[in-house]
């Protein structure tokens, strides 16, 4: 490292200096918004993500109440807002012309039989790609499972099957259009799901997207295999729709004959032909009635063809600005007068401004016209398929993600030749020394989306290993001294991968020791992110140390906490739940117990960090259900976690969820039950407010809710008083 390159350590006791300096091409992103911590744990590639609460209002007064409302938000009481059911279940009834029109010439599957003895057991998953008939097939098979003229309701994806139950006594068949991404099915949700059923005679088939990972993992956790719903071949479909339409066969060998003057029905039902385009296929006989010249082109009428014919299309109108806006126009508003086609076409061809012109005229200085010369704003200047082509990659089958708040598809472009991305990387990198430059510029001010910033931290990281020498960091470094966040969060991913080389490793720990005395707040944040990332995964005892620095920098500060504090605290906290995520659950809490009776970290610091772990609680539940060695600390980190204003409300309204979510699961209840009676034996003001919250806010069967209203009785009437 040069002399130059090494960061300015911390002088305690003294305010901060200022930031550094920023790049010019920095300027624009001091408007950043801040990141959450959902973004921040996606963003460093957090392990075993799952749905995060997160609390973080610094000097805030912010109200844990019950909040409804669309566009507009109400606050109010518990008791004043809806009931806990009440608002959040998008259902409604199957209409039964719906149910009618999908058993119409429903052609039966091979598998059909074998999802209709599942259904009767629970509830039925069915998983499919667009157009393969799955609601046609999941109306079917609850329409043969609950009897004919059945009452069927929907259910959205959004609907929250934890808290779901039955509306209406008549209602034999549930139809529910996929799973919310952000809370997945758990067993017990899964278990009281069918006890619900069970009571209510009733049947549900779960609709789910053809996802690869999404199917594995309900088959993981919940231990059930959803079925493939196959269209049957388009001749079965065909067949089935067209009996069902026209019985007479005289009268369907009639109508078929039209096909023998040009067509071949085997030419027509070509096997990619999904049963939405099957049933286009029997219309169009059926409508031409036996005439030939009705009949037509037949197959350049099929919808399945349009898309083959398009790029020829395209490539013929190139030339012609004024067929393109028409032709655009009248995708648009097919159906509509000619009138009303034409002027919005030439409005469009205004409105481009020549973006819809291939070449641009040329003149010379006698006003003589020249060629042309090709339009850089041409809009169909090149299309994917021809620079996917060139580049010799091509685009994956669509997928659905469920990764974030709502499930999304993707089209992912890779080459053709394996790791053939990191060839091109690696060889521009090292051949081109201004290319890369320009590449550290491009890739800074990329936006900060995942989905960008983990690629671009993996290309940083590996660009430190193919460069070397006493800058291999540099680029690295301009990242972490950033005012973005985004930048930061790159530069903690890049610090993971450059660490995977042997010579590198060294220089990339003695950086994060120095950034975590650092004055400047950039570094430290830059170091907690990298802590939470995979080198600190990948070093957990390493993470921990690093943070405990950064804590105890924080700790020395005389006076108010500074305003870039917070922001490395918010990133101690990411940090802290991504290694405790990743199977380092013991480990955080020995360390977070360690500093607090250490004295050396504020408890202002340290027990907030305990309040958010408590949303996890796979990890608590075991121990507290049984006596473990681990029991002691958990109850005592919970009892000062309650008993101190900086982690109340995030502790408070975690552990309300376990009781909550208690209905469900046994051992839980019996964990809940356990801590709360814990709680009881020295009730101290903390402990009375959890204690008012549970009895306000409970239901009937919450665990430690009878715990909850003996002691507070207890305590009114006298019998305790608090604990000192």
């Amino acid at each position: 490292m040069t002399p130059d390159e090494t960061p300015r350590v911390a002088e305690a006791p003294g305010p901060a200096p200022a930031a550094p300096q920023l790049p010019p091409d920095e300027g624009p992103s001091r408007t950043e918004v801040e990141h959450d911590a959902p973004e921040l744990l996606d963003a460093i590639g957090a392990a075993g993500r799952g749905p995060l609460s997160f609390v973080y209002a610094p000097r805030g007064n912010f109200n844990s109440g019950a909040v409804h409302g669309g566009q507009r938000v109400h606050n109010a009481s518990a008791k004043e807002a809806r009931g806990p059911r009440e608002g959040r279940v998008r259902e409604g009834p199957v209409s039964e012309a719906e149910v009618r029109a999908a058993a119409f010439g429903y052609a039966r599957p091979d598998w059909f039989g074998g999802a209709l003895a599942e259904l009767r057991d629970g509830p039925l998953f069915l998983a499919g790609r667009p157009g393969s008939g799955r609601r046609t097939a999941a109306l079917n098979l609850l329409r043969e499972s609950c009897g004919e003229g059945a009452l069927l309701r929907a259910l959205d994806s959004v609907t929250e099957l934890d808290r779901w139950q039955p509306t209406d006594p008549a209602a034999r068949g549930y139809l529910m259009d996929g799973l919310f991404p952000s809370r997945p099915l758990g067993p017990g949700v899964l278990g009281h799901v069918r006890s619900l059923l069970e009571r209510a005679t009733a049947h549900m088939v779960i609709m789910l997207p053809d996802d690869a990972a999404l199917l594995h993992r309900l088959e993981q956790d919940l231990h059930v295999r959803p079925v493939p719903c196959v269209p049957p071949l388009p001749a079965v479909v065909f067949s089935s729709y067209f009996e069902e339409l026209i019985a007479d066969e005289q009268e369907r060998e009639r109508l078929l004959a039209a096909l023998t003057h040009g067509h071949e029905l085997s030419d027509l039902l070509v096997p990619e032909l999904v049963p939405a385009e099957v049933v286009e296929l029997v219309t169009a006989i059926v409508t031409a009635d036996g005439d030939p010249d009705a009949l037509g082109d037949l197959g350049g009428r099929l919808s399945y063809r349009a898309e083959r014919e398009v790029p020829d299309l395209m490539r013929k109108l190139r030339d012609d600005p004024d067929a393109l806006a028409f032709l655009l126009a009248a995708s648009v508003y097919e159906g509509l007068d000619h009138r009303l086609v034409s002027e919005e076409a030439a409005r469009l061809l205004k409105l481009s401004e020549g973006r819809l012109s291939a070449e641009l005229p040329l003149t010379d200085s006698l006003g003589t016209e020249k060629p042309g010369r090709p339009n850089p704003d041409f809009v169909f200047r090149r299309s994917l398929t021809d620079l996917l082509h060139t580049v010799r990659a091509v685009r994956q089958e669509r997928v659905i993600s469920t990764e974030g708040a709502y499930a999304h598809s993707v089209q992912g472009v890779v080459f053709v030749r394996h790791r053939q991305a990191e060839a091109v990387l690696r060889h521009v990198w090292c051949e081109y020394g201004q290319l890369s430059d320009l590449l550290v510029e491009w890739l800074r001010g990329v936006e900060r989306t995942t989905e960008l910033t983990q690629p671009v931290g993996q290309f940083m990281g590996r660009a430190a290993r193919w460069g070397g020498g006493r800058h291999a960091l540099r680029h690295i470094q301009a990242l972490a001294e950033s005012d973005r966040t985004t930048s930061r969060l790159i530069a903690a991913n890049a610090l993971g991968i450059a660490a995977e080389d042997p010579v590198l490793v060294a220089e990339v720990r003695y950086r994060l020791q120095r950034w975590s005395l650092a004055a400047a707040v950039h570094l430290r944040t830059t170091v907690a992110y990298t802590c939470g990332a995979e080198f600190g995964l990948s070093r957990p005892d390493l993470a921990l140390r690093l943070l405990h620095d950064l804590l105890l920098g924080m700790h020395r500060r005389p006076g108010d906490p500074h305003h870039d504090d917070e922001k490395v605290l918010l990133a101690v906290r990411v940090a802290i739940l991504s290694l405790f995520q990743a199977g380092n659950e013991l480990k955080v809490l020995g360390r977070l117990v360690e500093w607090l009776e250490a004295e050396r970290c504020g408890p202002e610091q340290v027990l907030p960090l305990f309040g958010q772990l408590l949303q996890f609680s796979g990890w608590f539940v075991p121990r507290l259900a049984v006596e473990t060695p681990e029991t002691g600390w958990i109850v005592e980190m919970v009892r000062r976690a309650l008993n101190a204003e900086s982690s109340f409300d995030t502790t408070c309204t975690e552990l309300l969820k376990w009781a909550d979510w208690s209905r469900w699961d046994e051992k839980q209840f019996h964990a809940v039950e356990n801590l709360f009676v814990e709680l009881a034996c020295g009730m101290r003001f903390g402990e009375f407010r959890l204690f008012v919250e549970l009895d306000e806010k409970g239901a009937d069967g919450w665990a430690g809710l009878n715990t909850a209203r003996t002691s507070l009785s207890n305590w009114r009437s006298g019998q305790r008083r608090e604990a000192a």
